[in-house]
């Protein structure tokens, strides 16, 4: 059977100063170490969310910014493309005016030429019709 000895108290009492030195020096050293890790890791963690979150806000900003850019830039063109028609319209009413213009100059013109044709006709049919009377009386 089993004897219990002296032996079993040495080795208790060497297992037990073995724990003792292995918590102090070996153990409580990596319980540290890996708590100063998790600290750290915790606290990347953190500033990787926070960061991720900050960048989301600068992106919604840069949305915002963009959308109010485009806004902006439709506005302008639209105001252009109005700018635009008014200046065609205001130039298509002054050739319009400068051609009626014309038209009216030329139509006086003609009245006038007209005018002096008929004058002159007036003259040559008094004329002509005398030689003519005065030929049939012959």
């Amino acid at each position: 059977m089993l004897e219990i000895d002296g032996t079993i108290v040495i080795t208790f009492a060497a297992v037990w100063i073995l724990v003792a030195f292995l918590s102090r020096f070996f153990f409580r050293p990596l319980q540290k170490i890996r708590a100063e890790r998790e600290t750290r890791l915790t606290g990347d963690r953190e500033a990787s969310r926070l960061a991720a979150e900050e960048n989301a806000a600068d992106l919604k900003s840069v949305d915002a910014a963009l959308k109010a850019a485009r806004a902006a830039a439709d506005k302008i063109r639209d105001d252009l493309e109005l700018e635009a028609v008014r200046e065609k319209t205001r130039l298509l009413a002054e050739v319009g005016r400068t051609a009626k213009e014309e038209v009216d100059k030329a139509k006086d013109e003609m009245a006038r030429e007209i005018d002096g044709l008929k004058a002159q006709l007036a003259a040559q049919a008094q004329s002509l019709s005398e030689s003519i009377e005065a030929r049939l009386l012959q």
